[in-house]
């Protein structure tokens, strides 16, 4: 009978510590230009100043159209930002590709593939839950 009582308050704290972990994720909506992520360029610059030194990462995106060959993608939105997307996303968009016939013509003339997202931030990329063609 003591061990019930001593067990009870150690299950009654793992039943209270998995209601409070809950994350709660936010549906967002993103439009801008398919882009290849392989083009994306990282610089950084070190400048020095009063002894102390000051790193910053600055990330840039050249015309990057998707091709045939791209198998990881990002979204340059209207507003200059980038976003990358999950493993999944990536092949979800390859498979839209496949299955669209103006994306096909855009991926293989190089033109610009503009759509419409729909996903869930997890950590630095974004999960897709629809692609807008």
């Amino acid at each position: 009978m003591k061990k019930a009582l001593v067990l009870a308050p150690l299950f009654a704290g793992f039943l209270f510590a998995q209601a409070t972990t809950r994350t709660e994720t936010t549906m967002m909506t993103l439009n801008g230009t398919l882009v290849d992520e392989g083009c994306r360029t990282t610089r950084t610059k070190e400048t020095a100043s009063n002894d102390n030194k000051t790193e910053t990462k600055t990330t840039i995106v050249t015309e990057c159209p998707v091709a045939t060959t791209t198998k990881s993608f990002g979204l340059l939105t209207p507003d200059g930002k980038y976003i990358r997307f999950d493993d999944a996303g990536n092949t979800r968009i390859v498979e839209t590709i496949k299955k669209n016939k103006n994306w096909t013509t855009f991926v293989t003339e190089r033109k610009p593939i503009t759509t419409r997202i729909v996903g869930t931030v997890n950590g630095d990329v974004v999960v897709i839950k629809e692609i807008e063609q």
